[in-house]
């Protein structure tokens, strides 16, 4: 009878755990800082190896130091796999294991690899070999943005060129918390140690050298002896290599432009003019004299006789920018006045103002454009945008000739995109919703894509240089779609090579939430991930089967975890200043795991001007460890809301965000309305510009109980003149925080006129001057090497103290612009719970 009581209860007890493993369970904070990630991906020319970027679980990093926060951008480390053996892939042999690891692109015959590495404040840049298993290190550290300006350019099978910076410097976008900290320790050191001076000057008034290069160098590495050659002095961006391989294309950079009182900033202080160097005798030549051009905006004729980029006059501004065509053997300089057209903005989908790609076709130019209407004047424009701006009528890819005149080439094709897959000669390659063309100046057409059922989505290619979405590459031999469709899914790498229409590889997925990374057309294979139920697996299909080969599982711990699910939200909003219809819009609501309809919950809102959140993209995925991540909120019971704001409502004549508590207010009272919130358990929070939007909210609307600001600013007036943060300490002269407020398109603060002018905007749309308007608890986040100056928050500290507000000020050194150490990150969810704890909770 004991013997089979006890098994009775062991019987008991194994049951019990078996459906405690099968049911879901909550995210915790752990889960999430051991999230695993992947980076970019490629195929070797040949077709023989796969090259893929996994990030490690991010709490076992061993350097969290990378750029202003350490979360997607660090933790990279190269991993390969045989495609002809098969096997398990490995981690690439004799490479440092402790940097990150960044695939640059292969030379043109594969044998060599460019890979960036970042350790501690330290980017360098080496080709490794891939038939020796070992790497050769440049010593000459590499340029870097986060543009694509300063991508390094393979120019023969051994021999790669890449934008250098002078001796001793390092990155900003990499480095400067690395750099800086380790810069800020010797002068701290020589100072109390007191033998050497630790003074740097920085100044307004000087001799205007915007006439000079920026300092640097232009560096020709050979990938088999390691050896450097110095052929351009000074730094340089947009390198683009001619067709026949015998020239390069490079923008010279300028040092600064002294500011004028009366000038408003829109444009970058530095001008960009255009070199070509003839690589067969090291001999560099200056074109389109008189002209500045945007970078990333050079393109080559197919034939190689002739340049393309947008520029303007020396001394104008680039809205009055136009396209201009360089001979290469005489120089002459052919300008294409879009007349009847308005250029589109890259900013449109998330960049900068500057016109989109270009490409020859014949003596046309391609532009993505659209058409003035007939009623106003027809003279070509350039108009700034704001991102993701409604209203704006279809753009289409005209073929603009010398004399100006246009033709829609794209019209009947619906949301035709501004990504060029490809142009020849004769035709540029476009791509809809609906498919894949190639096209003529004429406007005749091909169709590359079967007439699959569903929507093409596509997986632009993207590098540790630059970021997939606004990345221009080289063009490539196939572009990677997605086709949903009642419920399935096809993967599609549509071959765009001239002669080989149809060849596509079209592959069925095994579930929606599937993400083509690479394929390679010669080997007939694609790399797929697929996520199940938040674990992803990494696998390799050919079309010859259609069968997975599984290389690589990741986040398998994070199975079983219940997020919570998002629901979409509709309401009406009204303009605060009354001169706008009112407005239906959307909201994006995360309800926590196990929510019974009808209950109430304390709700956080995240304020964020001008947001446009779509709850079945970009708000609905499971992706890195972000220390702020709506799931953490959810996984505490809290309702998440992520409200639309939308600019034309938010700004008023009162300022640029002065509207911003009414649209917030509307947003609350639908999920009041609605059962979801309790309208007593109501807290703000807001990061980076939402930051000060939350604070601003909280001094408009006595409603909230709570308001939650991280790294952001409050006064716009000191703002206004301020430091950029830790980008000020040792990178020169970086005070003023000019375009975000002179420049009204394309941003969500700008007022259009200088405190020198309209002082009083400034103070009255401030926090840190209406700090006695609030009337509930504050926390503030700050950091010391963030990009806003912690000196903010700490303004808007002594203001609420002044004020005699409840207030707690929490500070976190070494960090950037958000948090990356995990200690940090524990931290601060254990003083977010204390703070609702005591100020929020009702029980």
């Amino acid at each position: 009878m004991v013997r089979a009581g006890v098994l009775a209860t062991i019987t008991a007890l194994a049951a019990s755990w078996i459906s405690a493993l099968s049911e879901p369970r909550q995210l915790t904070l752990d889960d999430m800082l051991a999230v695993e990630g992947l980076g970019g991906a490629l195929f070797d020319p040949t077709g023989n190896w796969l090259m893929y970027e996994r990030l490690r679980p991010y709490n076992q990093n061993v350097d969290y130091s990378f750029r202003t926060y350490a979360f997607a951008k660090s933790g990279h480390q190269i991993w390969r796999y045989n495609l002809e053996k098969g096997g398990q892939p490995e981690l690439l042999p004799s490479l440092d294991p402790r940097p990150s690891s960044y695939i640059e692109g292969f030379s043109p015959n594969g044998r060599y690899l460019a890979i960036m590495q970042y350790y501690r404040g330290d980017l360098s840049i080496s080709a490794y070999d891939m038939a020796r298993d070992m790497s050769v290190q440049f010593k000459s550290t590499p340029a870097f943005d986060r543009t694509g300006s300063h991508n390094p350019l393979w120019i023969s099978d051994e021999e790669i060129v890449f934008a250098a910076l002078p001796d001793g410097r390092e990155p900003m976008f990499t480095s400067v918390r690395g750099y800086t900290g380790e810069t800020l320790y010797r002068r701290w050191h020589d100072a109390w140690e007191g033998a050497a001076s630790t003074a740097s000057e920085v100044r307004t008034k000087i001799q205007d050298e915007s006439d000079q290069q920026e300092d640097g160098a232009l560096i020709l590495a050979n990938a088999k002896t390691g050896k450097e050659q110095l052929i351009g002095i000074g730094l340089y961006a947009d390198l683009k290599l001619s067709p026949d391989r015998r020239y390069m294309a490079a923008l010279a950079v300028s040092k600064p432009r002294p500011l004028s009182a009366d000038t408003l900033v829109t444009t970058d202080s530095r001008s960009y003019t255009l070199s070509v160097f003839d690589l067969t005798i090291d001999h560099e030549r200056r074109l389109a004299p008189g002209l500045e051009f945007f970078p990333y905006t050079v393109e080559w004729a197919p034939d190689g006789t002739r340049l393309a980029a947008f520029g303007w006059r020396v001394g104008d501004e680039p809205r009055n920018g136009r396209f201009y065509a360089i001979d290469l053997s005489s120089g002459e300089v052919t300008r294409y006045d879009h007349i009847g057209l308005d250029l589109a903005s890259e900013r449109e989908r998330g960049w900068m103002q500057r016109p989109e790609r270009t490409a020859f076709l014949g003596d046309n130019l391609a532009v993505y454009a659209r058409e003035i209407p007939n009623d106003e004047a027809q003279a070509p424009r350039f108009s700034y945008r704001g991102f993701e701006e409604n209203g704006l009528s279809k753009a289409d890819w005209y073929a603009l000739a010398p004399a100006g005149t246009h033709r829609n080439l794209t019209a009947t094709i619906k949301s035709v995109s501004p990504i060029l897959l490809q142009a020849s000669e004769a035709a540029i390659t476009v791509f809809g919703q609906e498919g894949v063309w190639r096209v003529d100046a004429d406007g005749r057409r091909i169709k590359l894509t079967p007439d699959l059922p569903g929507a093409f989505t596509y997986f632009p290619p993207g590098t540790f240089s630059t970021a997939s979405g606004v990345n221009r590459p080289e063009f490539q031999n196939g572009a990677l779609f997605n086709v949903r469709y009642d419920g399935q899914t096809k993967v599609a790498m549509i071959d765009l090579r001239a002669g080989r229409d149809g060849q596509n590889i079209i592959v069925p997925a095994k579930t929606s939430e599937v993400h083509p990374m690479a394929g390679s057309l010669d080997a007939r294979t694609l790399l797929l991930s697929t996520e199940d139920n938040l674990a992803t697996r990494l696998a390799v299909v050919a079309d010859a089967t259609n069968q997975e080969r599984g290389i690589a599982d990741l986040n398998v711990h994070l199975s079983g975890i219940d997020l919570g699910s998002w629901k979409t939200i509709t309401y009406v909003i009204a303009d605060p200043e009354s001169t706008l219809a009112p407005k239906t819009i959307n909201g994006c609501v995360l309800l926590p795991p196990n929510y019974v309809p009808g209950k109430r919950l304390p709700l956080i809102v995240d304020v964020y001007p001008g947001a446009r959140p779509d709850c079945s993209n970009t708000m609905g995925k499971f992706s890195y460890p972000d220390p702020y991540s709506a799931y953490l909120w959810a996984s505490r019971g809290y309702v998440y809301a992520r409200l639309a704001t939308p600019s034309e409502f938010i700004t008023t004549e009162d300022g640029p965000i002065a509207g911003l508590d009414e649209v917030t207010d509307a947003g609350v009272d639908a999920l009041v309305d609605q059962g979801i919130a309790d309208p007593d358990q109501v807290t703000l929070f807001g990061f980076s510009q939402g930051g000060v939007s939350a604070l601003y909210v909280a001094t408009q609307s006595s409603r909230y109980k709570a308001v939650i600001a991280a790294n952001s600013w409050a006064d716009l007036f000191s703002h206004y003149f301020g430091p950029n943060g830790i980008y000020s300490y040792v990178y020169g002269s970086l005070f003023g925080n000019f375009g975000r407020y002179d420049e009204i398109e394309g941003g969500e603060f700008g007022i259009g006129e200088t405190p020198f002018i309209a002082p009083e905007v400034y103070y009255r749309n401030s926090p840190a001057f209406l700090a006695p308007k609030i009337e509930c608890p504050v926390m503030l986040v700050g950091t010391d090497m963030d990009s806003f100056s912690m000196s903010q928050f700490d303004e808007m500290f002594g203001a609420l103290k002044r004020a005699d507000k409840d207030a707690r000020y929490v500070r976190y050194w070494g960090e950037g612009h958000a948090l990356s150490s995990p200690a940090n990150i524990i931290d601060f969810w254990q003083r977010v719970d204390a703070f609702l704890a005591e100020s929020v909770s009702q029980e």
